[in-house]
This record gives structure tokens, sequence and C-alpha cells, in this order.
């Protein structure tokens, strides 16, 4: 399909197509939101019910992997929610939002959403919070970077080298409201109160572990594929196995996310078909590009302040 630039919006989707596809997507959020919470059920029934202690032992690591892949694509959820896609209700986007996906993980969408707005305003600038958090982190996101260096830190996390990075994400997600606080200590009182009193004082145990643990190995290979080592958003093709694993519920479209967040993560794939003429790499081609790419150390912003937001003691300096 041709589009007429002077008849779209940011020169690729036509006004209609825009609003047909920002409808709310109530349906197919509760859908992925009740697979999601299934699979980490049925993985700590599996652990639960093995009979022997070392078939415990043995599940112990691939069932902290399910959980906390699963639990990153709960955020992810979380994510699309945050741009209030689940309903028109905005307080109730928020409240099951909350309870559903943010809350699970020690979060709140409303500490959340004030950290994003920021990253959507100011993406790829020393304003970013991506990049201010890449910066504290100095050395892990410098580029070039080889593949074995970066499954190095993935394979650090999962023995709690991804701590620090739980606690600045935390730190940098605080809400506004302390209202937010108690809602959030009332439900992991209530999670792991109710679970110890039915006997599973396991399952909240396995549940912190993998946020610690491997989420945080989740969420740090899905940043690598998002706006590692561009000014703007990396336009990715990825099969029917590396969506799933790195980039759950379709978020590895965040090109076109980035230009239409209104527009729920489930038809993300409806834009792409519409839009066919902009080039994308797949995993292979950016791992390579990563590898001999020029250097880039770590909380290097790549674009520039809008002007008149420089500090002066900067322009001074010039």
């Amino acid at each position: 399909m041709d589009y007429d630039r002077s008849q779209t919006i940011n020169g690729l989707l036509r006004p209609a197509d825009l609003k047909r596809l920002s409808k709310r997507a109530p349906f197919s959020w509760g859908r992925d939101a009740t697979l999601d919470w299934g699979v980490i059920a049925l993985a700590m029934a599996l652990f639960g019910l093995a009979p022997f202690l070392w078939l415990k032992a043995l599940l112990l690591l691939p069932v902290i992997l399910v959980v906390g892949n699963r639990q990153h694509a709960l955020a992810l959820l979380g994510h699309d929610g945050t741009h209030f896609t689940i309903c028109y209700d905005k307080r109730l986007n928020d409240i099951v939002n909350d309870v559903v996906a943010w809350m699970p993980l020690g979060l709140t969408g409303d500490g959340y959403r004030n950290l994003h707005i920021l990253h959507h305003r100011d993406l790829g600038t020393a304003h970013d919070p991506e990049i201010v958090y890449k910066g504290l982190r100095a050395d892990q996101w410098d580029l070039p970077a080889k593949l074995k260096d970066v499954l190095g830190l993935a394979a650090r996390d999962l023995v709690g080298g991804g701590l620090t990075d739980y606690k600045i994400i935390f730190e940098y997600s605080k809400p506004s409201h302390a209202r937010s606080y108690v809602a959030l200590a009332a439900w992991h009182l209530v999670f792991t109160g109710g679970l110890v009193l039915l006997g599973l004082w396991w399952v909240p145990v396995l549940w912190y572990v993998s946020i610690l643990t491997s989420f945080i190995m989740f969420f740090r290979l899905r940043m690598w594929i998002e706006h590692q080592g561009t000014d703007t958003t990396q336009r990715l093709q990825l099969n029917w196995w590396q969506g799933p694993l790195l980039a759950p519920h379709l978020s590895w479209h965040h090109w076109e996310h980035h230009f239409w967040p209104s527009i729920p993560y489930s038809r993300l794939a409806e834009i792409r078909r519409l839009i066919p003429g902009v080039p994308t790499k797949t995993l292979g081609e950016l791992i390579l590009h990563f590898e001999s790419c020029a250097e880039i150390k770590s909380g290097t912003a790549l674009k520039a302040l809008p002007e008149a937001e420089v500090p002066p003691e900067a322009v001074a300096a010039e």
C-alpha cells in the first residue's frame, strides 16, 4: 500500500489507521496475563510435586528461569498498561495493571509511569533514564561488545549479580503517592502470608529469588536489543523462539511502539505490515553489529538535547 506522506502521522501511518489501532485491548491483555500466570503456576506446581529432593534440585534452575521469564513478560504487560492501553477508565486501567503486573514485581504503575514518560520524551539524550541507568552501570553497556561478554553478565545475574540493577530500577521508579507504597506492601503481605498459611512457603521464596536473578537477566538481555547502539530504536525481526524468550508479547516491535505508544502491543505487528519499507535487523545481524561497531561508552547520549535544555555552562565551555 502506498502512503502519501502529507496525509499520515509521522509520515508513515494514516490517521484513520492510528485511530482504529489505538482502541483499547482488554481481552488480549487479560488473556496474555492469564497465560503468564498459568505458566508460573505450572512451573511452581511441578517443583512442589516433585517427590524427591534430588529431583527438586534438578528442577530448581529451570523453574527459576521459567518464572523469571514470565515475570519479565508480566513487566512488559505492565509497560503496555502504563500507556493506558487496557481500558478507557484510567483508574481501572491502573488498578488492574498494578495488581496483575507491576505489584507482583515490587513496582507500581504510578512510579514506572513517572520514569517512562521521560524515556519517551528524552529518548537517546542525556536526560533519558535508560542512558542514566547505563551510565550508573558503566562498562557493562560498552560497545563494541562480544556476545560471550553479554551472556557472561547475564549468567552473573543468575547468582545475584543483578541485585544492584533491581535496586536502581526500584529507586528510579518511586511512586508519587504514599498510598502506592501502602498498596504495594499490602499486595506482598497477602501474597506471602496467604501462601505461608497454606504451607506453601517455598512459593514466595522461589518468586522473590526469581525476581532478583532470572527476571533481571531477561530484563538486561531485552535492553540490549531495544535502544543499545542507536539514538533511536532498533527495528528487529525475531523468530518464533527469540520473541517469547527475549521480548515477550511482541515487545520486539519496539520501534513501532516508540512512534505510536497509544497502540496496544497486540496490534503492533499490524503496523509493521502497513509499513513494510523500513529496514529491520535479525538478532544475528544485531549481534554482529555490536561486535564490530564504533566505540560507545556506557551512558553515552547519542542524541543532543534540544538547544533550550543545554545547560549554560556547557555552552560556555564550547
